[in-house]
């Protein structure tokens, strides 16, 4: 039979619209008042429910959250001997921030609520005991910020006349072959920007994994170029192309495989 951990005195403690959920109710039930496989309300005041079927009735995926987050529990209660001839031990860590800020009374006495420091995460702002500063006065325009004819800045205005004198430039010297890749390195930036530089930073870990592929295709042309001759301007920047889409390759699947033991057992 289940052992009874709520006795009556403590059902006549609780407040009207309470409600108890016997998980045992099959073998006897948790609490001295629960009748195995009825719901009734005691004293027109709590309800306990003792349904037998309540395994049945759970779902496949909570029940086995549940009895994982049991377990991951008593692993920590219980931790791991130094030596392999010695027992588990019940300890109540209290510097252990789960433990901490689940613990109510330690050593008879009331240790809820925990302190702050426990559950404060790295998100929320540190409460400040200075003065606020005072505010700063307006960084004064630059001539470039200013607008010509309401329609666009001198700055963009310089911006788009460089612009046009280097593709001018290139139009009139470079080769073909040249304004070829020139316009696959100004795509490339493009999409460089708007597929990694626009991506919020909580993303980060996932896109560095997706990513393997962009930076197998840039492996690839990195040892296309590799393969002029020896000590060449296209050598060099082949083998440093290859060099750096390298380290993303490999940190991407290092964070992957980081990522995929985070949802595996461990081995006992």
């Amino acid at each position: 039979p289940a052992p009874k951990l709520i006795m009556k005195d403590a059902v006549d403690n609780m407040g009207p619209g309470s409600v108890i959920v016997d998980l045992a109710g099959a073998t006897g039930g948790n609490c001295e008042l629960t009748k195995p496989g009825e719901s009734y309300v005691y004293d027109n005041r709590v309800t306990i429910i003792g349904t037998t079927d309540l395994i049945s009735r759970m779902s496949w995926q909570a029940s086995s959250m549940y009895s994982n987050n049991m377990a991951n529990l008593m692993d920590l209660l219980c931790p791991k001997p130094a030596e392999k001839e010695e027992k588990k031990k019940f300890v109540i860590d209290m510097e252990d921030p789960v433990v901490r800020g689940m613990t109510c009374v330690y050593n008879k006495e009331k240790v809820w609520p925990p302190p702050e420091s426990i559950g404060r995460t790295s998100v929320a702002k540190k409460e400040e005991d200075e003065t606020p500063e005072a505010p700063k006065p307006p960084p004064k325009p630059s001539v470039f910020s200013k607008r010509v004819f309401d329609l666009t800045t001198i700055g963009e205005l310089v911006l788009m006349l460089f612009f046009f004198v280097f593709m001018g430039i290139v139009a009139a010297y470079a080769p073909v072959s040249f304004v070829v890749q020139l316009l696959y390195f100004i795509l490339a930036g493009f999409l460089g920007y708007y597929l990694i530089w626009a991506v919020e930073p909580a993303l980060f870990s996932p896109l560095m994994s997706t990513s393997n592929s962009l930076s197998g295709v840039v492996i690839l042309g990195g040892i296309l170029m590799a393969s002029t001759p020896t000590g060449s301007a296209t050598n060099v920047l082949g083998c440093t192309a290859v060099a750096v889409a390298a380290i993303n390759v490999f940190g991407g699947f290092a964070v992957s495989y980081r990522m995929l033991l985070m949802f595996k057992k461990e081995k006992q």
